[in-house]
């Protein structure tokens, strides 16, 4: 476990594309209407929204960003972090066009992170380190247009990967956070994007890592930095997250978007931030614990504190 002195999440926003999808029909003339339901009875995601062809992970963090940097001077901006996996660009990275499209200063850091479902706490976790060495708020956008790279006749992914992006400011200010990794490459065939541009899935090597590694990992981590008033894991799938509660006691604090916008990516973590019913703050800052885990095989952890002066919701694109 590591830990940075001083940190807090200020604000929290998230976009998603407008065109929802309902995941019964498309399913069903593809796998047949029995089958279908099964799906989306394991899966818990009704529905998705997809991104329109040629939208770019950038059209939807840009206006989330903006909504997430309202209130704040560009010269109180230390450096942008995204995690992404899809921005269409091999270069320049997602942050370097969002320092620019925002009006940001040019002595900044803007660097992207190429991590998939374990990517938001490893986000937390460099935005943090950046706004604790520049004394200045990080905005940390996190986003995937996965639909296109979905095969779309492959049920295993079409019916589980949504799109969309969030952008979080964190600050160098508020109580201790503490991080915690987890790495097995040997597993990186269970969900790969690979050359072709295609995400390839073996649902039940997922559910056999969440189901061990992950929940051994987590269990430990609860251990050593306490049980947090809310707990935010990556939505791959409710029913699998909703067990993955139970087991470490913490289904009264469980954040979730209850399957609406299905899986989409590591962003499923703040846009649940941004969208869900949390407990009333009172005054005080409440804590999270943050988790990540998939592709890689990896996990993350981060067990952090919400401003109680937090600002969030959701924008339109």
């Amino acid at each position: 476990m590591v830990e940075i002195p001083s940190l807090s999440i200020e604000s929290v926003f998230g976009c998603i594309p407008p065109d929802e999808v309902d995941n019964l029909s498309a399913l069903a003339r593809l796998v047949g209407a029995a089958k279908a339901e099964s799906i989306v009875k394991a899966t818990g995601f009704a529905t998705r929204r997809v991104a329109a062809p040629g939208v770019d992970v950038f059209d939807l963090a840009l206006p989330a960003a903006r909504r997430a940097l309202e209130g704040v001077r560009p010269e109180d901006v230390g450096g942008v972090v995204s995690v992404t996996f899809s921005h269409r660009d091999r270069f320049p990275a997602l942050a370097v066009r969002l320092q620019n499209a925002l009006g940001l200063q040019h002595d900044i850091a803007a660097f992207d992170i190429g991590l998939a479902c374990s990517g938001y706490p490893y986000g937390l976790f460099i935005a943090g380190q950046l706004a604790s060495a520049t004394g200045k708020k990080v905005l940390l956008v996190d986003g995937d247009v996965q639909s296109a790279h979905v095969d779309a006749s492959d049920a295993n992914t079409l019916a589980v990967m949504g799109d969309g992006a969030t952008a979080t400011i964190v600050s160098a200010q508020g109580g201790s956070a503490k991080f915690a990794f987890y790495t097995d490459g040997a597993g990186a065939d269970v969900l790969r994007c690979r050359e072709d541009g295609t995400i390839r899935m073996d649902g039940f090597g997922v559910f056999r890592f969440v189901a061990g590694p992950v929940t051994g990992f987590l269990r430990e981590f609860l251990a050593q930095a306490g049980k947090p008033d809310l707990f935010a894991p990556h939505l791959a799938n409710m029913y699998m997250i909703r067990q993955l509660a139970k087991t470490l006691e913490l289904q009264d604090r469980l954040v979730s978007t209850n399957g609406l916008y299905a899986n989409t990516g590591s962003c499923s973590v703040p846009l649940a931030l941004a969208s869900a019913a949390l407990p009333p703050a009172n005054g005080k800052a409440l804590r999270i614990i943050a988790a990540g885990f998939g592709a890689g095989l990896s996990a993350s952890a981060a067990n952090v504190e919400l401003s109680s002066t937090l600002k969030r919701g959701m924008v339109e694109p």
